[in-house]
């Protein structure tokens, strides 16, 4: 059955006066926000619908939690992952593909050129201070991948994290996750450490005992991982900086290899590993050349690094590699009627691997313009972006946005842009292998277009929001295969049309703060009239968290309804069903002193059976009942 999401509809309508408590929680209700736009501004200003996991949601969460999983608490997302924890996860904003997620961490794409996705199961919650959601097209303000909008993670840094902190926990499965961090700020000069590491035993990724790969082991995975970065401020306007980021994985998963003259299926008891790195570096310089005018050079680059056995027996490590180097120039000009963005980027991306790509590299050069204004009760939002791949030449893109607000506390916004993805390398370039297939250099980017409108309540600690959305996407990359030769090529075939509600609210009562979301979606294959693959028609989250004193901890529920996955590879129709589930998770914390506090999470309480990913012969594992402890100090 679909889930019940009556719970969230009745939290909508709920408005009451605030408490003691409620007044605490006023200044996290109005955070500046810069996905938005790029630039600063309150969020409750943004035109764009967008939502900030602060590091109370992350603490909450617990150092166990993966990022994809929290994300997916959050309006509109959902997720997927063939496995257990550090098994590849995937993000699906407003029912897009997990590749139309443009994924930032620090504001470098660290994305792989090859899938064309983010190993977001990489980046440990420990090391973010905050999560900017960004739902809605974007590609006139970031440029490509941005259909479904864009996820902006920001690690901490030294003006904002607390002094000294040290937490290390245990759990089920054996996980674990210990992490240390210093921050300071001396004189005009700031800076951050942060260094973890983390694992966990795991559970048996793959449960379909006729799979060739099975293999009745747990698949773990264990996870280093460092950030650093300072910045010294030379006056009020001019300040420089640099930081790094690093994660290095080894995931072990249920695999085989083929044996090349008699495709038998071997090695299904071995112990596969896949090592993964990913970094980033970037450097930066912000000033005001004069006293209207602010701009911002910023250089980064991105390494996305994959290891693993190879397929066929004989044959070397598949190794993929992909490096971006990103160069910035942003200005921010006052104007006498709101303000003006002017930029230039340029992106360029190199692929190394054991695989021959006929073409290794490819660079992109862009330039955007916007303009944002706030005029009485009225807001305006344009933004244009022209994108120049030296593969298939430019691609313009636009946004425009407008709100108005009608009451002190209601107020109404609508949107309308288009978006666009670049075919991959493996799209484009992947070498011809026999019985495998072979990239097509002649594709086109996926295209879309994206409209929006909601109407959005705040009142002191009350705020409610729902938002209907309509997004068409064209010349859709899909892989088909010749059911003659099983050869796979890619081609522009695919048209989608996604249309959906969000609602979502939030209040307190005493000391209670209550939240609750809801989407309601249909996404659709135009072509074959399909549900599309692990995305469901209706899916929400609903938590209460009570605070009292040094005690601070709640109650989450997750709802999802029925998806379908592995489509046929002939007709695109759905083979899998995937039932809907409800699951729900308690986590608290106590201060025992003034710098120390205990905290413990418990998932899926009620020790659910449920699926995030399926096909026709495998039947993926999913974590059962398990909880996790830990101790944390935190000197400010």
């Amino acid at each position: 059955m679909h889930p019940r999401l009556h719970p969230l509809a009745a939290l909508l309508a709920v408005s009451f006066a605030p408490s003691a408590f409620a007044l605490e929680q006023l200044a996290l209700l109005d955070p500046v926000v810069v996905t938005a736009t790029r630039q600063s501004q309150r969020a409750n200003e943004a035109i764009a619908d967008i939502t900030i996991i602060d590091r109370h949601d992350i603490e909450n969460a617990g150092p166990a939690t993966t990022l994809a999983e929290l994300l997916g608490r959050s309006t509109g997302i959902e997720f997927g992952r063939a496995g257990g924890h550090g098994a590849d996860e995937s993000v699906f904003i407003r029912g897009t593909n997990s590749g139309h997620a443009l994924v930032l961490l620090d504001g470098i794409r660290v994305n792989s050129a090859t899938t064309g996705s983010t190993a977001i199961q990489m980046i440990p919650l420990s090391q973010i201070e905050r999560i900017e959601i960004l739902r809605g097209p974007a590609s006139a303000i970031y440029g490509s991948d941005a259909i479904g909008g864009v996820i902006q993670i920001f690690t901490r840094s030294g003006g904002e994290a607390p002094r000294f902190t040290v937490q290390a926990g245990a759990g089920s499965a054996s996980t674990y996750e210990s992490s240390v961090a210093h921050a300071n700020r001396i004189g005009n000069f700031s800076y951050s450490i942060k260094a973890g590491v983390n694992g966990t035993q795991g559970i048996n990724g793959i449960e379909s005992t006729n799979y060739p790969g099975y293999n009745p082991d747990k698949d773990g995975y264990r996870n280093n991982n460092l950030n650093l970065n300072a910045g010294y401020r030379l006056n009020p306007e001019t300040e420089i900086g640099a930081g790094i980021f690093n994660a290095q994985t080894v995931s072990r998963y249920d695999a085989y290899q083929t044996d090349p003259n008699t495709y038998a299926s071997l090695n299904a008891n071995r112990d596969y590993e896949m090592k993964h790195r990913t970094s980033g570096a970037y450097a930066f310089a912000t000033f005001a050349p004069t006293a209207i005018w602010k701009s911002n050079i910023r250089i980064a680059q991105g390494v996305d690094r994959t290891e693993s056995p190879e397929s066929l027996i004989g044959d070397p490590i598949s190794l993929f590699k992909t490096t971006q180097n990103q160069y910035t120039w942003q200005n921010d000009i006052a104007l006498p009627l709101g303000t003006l963005l002017a930029g230039l980027e340029r992106l360029e991306q190199e692929v190394d691997s054991t695989k021959n790509f006929s073409i290794r590299a490819r660079s992109i050069n862009s330039a955007m313009i916007g303009w944002n204004a706030s005029i009485n009760a009225h807001a305006i939002q344009l933004n244009a972006r022209s994108d120049d791949n030296s593969q298939f030449g430019q691609h313009q893109t636009w946004l425009a946005g407008y709100g108005f607000r009608f009451a002190p506390a209601w107020r109404i916004a609508a949107s309308f842009g288009t978006a666009f993805k670049a075919p991959t390398m493996n799209d484009l370039y992947f070498p011809t292998t026999p019985g495998v297939g072979g990239g097509n250099a002649n594709l086109k980017p996926e295209e879309s277009r994206n409209g929006e409108v909601s109407l959005r309540y705040q009142q002191g600690t009350n705020h409610a929001r729902i938002t209907y959305f309509h997004n068409t996407i064209r010349n859709l990359i899909e892989w088909t295969t010749d059911p003659n030769t099983y050869y796979s090529t890619p081609a522009n075939v695919g048209e989608v049309k996604i249309e959906g509600i969000e609602m979502s609210a939030g209040t307190t009562v005493g000391n209670w703060l209550l939240n609750a979301n809801a989407t309601i979606q249909d996404p659709k294959d135009m072509d074959t009239d399909q549900q599309l693959r692990r995305r469901a028609k209706a899916f929400g989250n609903v938590s209460a968290t009570y605070v009292a004193g040094p005690f601070k901890g709640g109650i989450e529920w997750k709802m999802v309804g029925t998806r379908y996955d592995d489509p046929h590879w002939q007709t695109r129709m759905n083979q899998v069903r995937m039932g809907s589930y409800a699951i729900a998770n308690l986590f608290g914390e106590y201060s025992v002193a003034k710098d120390w506090s205990l905290f413990a999470r418990v998932d899926n309480l009620f020790d659910k059976n449920y699926e995030v990913a399926r096909s026709k012969n495998v039947i993926y594992g999913t974590p059962g009942l398990t909880a996790f402890a830990g101790i944390r100090y935190t000197l400010q």
